[in-house]
């Protein structure tokens, strides 16, 4: 604005729109020709995205020189979205020639979006490791600050985008979107299929603020059939579960330890007690009745327990049951007293009693071994060679403990698989003597190997060998 000789530029300056709380604050900034400047009068203005007029306090002194700030009350109710801004105001600019007063205005309101802060202060999988191949749950709480009363409270219906980044130079990839329930949770069942970092988004919105989380999982080996399965319990209006994680078990003459992972289902937390249990369907050797344990979970975080059992040879082999007795908690609406993960649990205070002695089951198998040895492994063919081999296994004695025996009158399969892409294929069946050996003759006519396979029974495990053959 020109006024006389002077020439004042004005800039109106507003907070970010996810910092707003209960109030917005704008400073009336310039510069201009004169020696100094005093505000006269004026304020800022601003209509709601509810069509509400909202007044402003007089510009008073920042502390600033040629600054002045205009504070503009928020109702409680003051919803996020495009806020229509003028201001109205009037400087005094002193000059050489004395003090002429300028007058500052917007020619037209100006819309600036003031977005409510959206915060996930709470992500969690259940479990944070487990069993390669496992489903495990990816959980989380949001909160949103209000722009009226700056206090935080559950983020409903707020959309919440998953994704999952694995371990190494495979590259991000999208999981889910979710939406929070009324209580600001979102939940979702994964199977990562690698370790790696989850990453939970709540785009930003003309209303909210763009907010993200991260969390790692970790995914373990195994070799074995995975075993999986859920119990829940329900009791005055809330429910409670876990989901149970683990593989079988091939034990040799060394005792093996086998991990239990336990994960809370939903929005429930494992208590300060609770086992997982391990209970024989079969009797044997020096437990003719069957055998049964039991393992204190190990509370590891928010909806991940875990519990070890040890299985050694003489123990009865077959099917186990694995069940759970968890003290749980169940979870309402957090209580977002403050912006941190703690007070999002501060409502899991629900006592829940999740119990089942089935929640699934694993397969306990004595290993074996089976070997195979060529007469000749480098020839002209085509041509006959002999194949040899045994088959032992782990087996009790009856005088007690365990031992590795030859195991006679079992049946092993021959496959050839020849050099290249092409598939093994089947050629024989043999089957050991007394001594747990075999031999044959083939006909080999391509460079390859010879596989011989035992396929194991209910109480062993399967095993195999291979031999290398060179034809020129």
């Amino acid at each position: 604005m020109r006024v006389d000789d002077v020439v004042v530029t004005a800039k109106i300056s507003l907070p970010p729109g996810s910092a707003v709380q209960g109030s917005i604050t704008g400073t009336l900034s310039i510069t201009h020709n004169g020696t100094s400047a005093a505000i006269r009068s004026g304020r800022m203005t601003m209509v709601d995205p509810d069509g509400r007029d909202l007044a402003g306090t007089q510009f008073v002194a920042s502390g600033t020189a040629n600054a002045w700030t205009s504070n503009v009350p928020l109702s409680a109710d003051a919803a996020p979205g495009i806020y229509q801004v003028s201001v109205v105001a009037e400087v005094a600019i002193t000059t050489s020639d004395g003090v002429v007063n300028v007058p500052i205005r917007t020619t037209d309101p100006v819309a600036v979006p003031f977005r409510a802060q959206r915060n996930i202060p709470m992500i969690w999988t259940s479990t944070a490791s487990a069993p390669a191949g496992s489903m495990i749950s990816v959980s989380g709480a949001a909160n949103i600050r209000s722009l009226g009363t700056g206090e935080y409270e559950p983020a409903t219906e707020q959309e919440v985008k998953l994704y999952f980044d694995p371990t190494g130079d495979a590259p991000e990839t999208y999981r889910a979107t979710l939406t929070t329930d009324s209580r600001g949770f979102f939940t979702v069942r994964q199977q990562p299929g690698a370790s790696g970092k989850w990453r939970a988004e709540m785009p930003m919105t003309e209303t909210g603020a763009r907010a993200v989380w991260t969390i790692t999982s970790a995914e373990r080996v195994r070799d074995t059939i995975l075993r999986q399965g859920s119990v829940s319990a329900t009791q005055n209006g809330f429910t409670a579960g876990d989901h149970v994680m683990t593989h079988d078990v091939v034990v040799g003459l060394t005792p093996v330890l086998r991990r239990v992972d336990v994960g809370s289902l939903d929005f429930t937390v494992g208590g300060t007690s609770g086992w997982v249990s391990a209970t024989s369907r079969r009797g044997e050797g020096s437990f003719p009745d069957g055998y049964q344990v039991q393992k204190e979970l190990v509370h590891s975080g928010v909806g991940t327990s875990h519990a070890t059992l040890t299985f050694n040879p003489t123990l009865p082999a077959g099917v186990y049951d694995i069940g759970i007795r968890d003290a749980m908690k169940a979870c309402s609406a957090p209580d977002w007293v403050a912006n941190d993960a703690a007070s999002g649990a501060s409502n899991c205070t629900h006592d829940m009693l999740v119990q089942d002695s089935t929640v699934t089951t694993i397969v306990v198998k004595r290993a074996t071994s089976t070997t195979v040895t060529a007469s000749e492994t480098s020839f002209t063919g085509p041509k006959t060679i002999t194949l040899r081999g045994d088959v032992r296994r782990v087996q009790l004695l009856s005088t007690g403990g365990a031992a590795i025996r030859p195991a006679p009158n079992v049946s092993v399969k021959l496959y050839f698989d020849p050099a290249g892409s092409a598939a093994p294929v089947y050629t024989k069946t043999v089957t050991t003597g007394s001594d747990g050996t075999y031999a044959t003759p083939v006909v080999t006519s391509t460079s390859g190997q010879w596989i011989a396979k035992y396929s194991g029974t209910s109480l062993q495990a399967s095993s195999k060998g291979t031999v290398a053959i060179t034809v020129n």
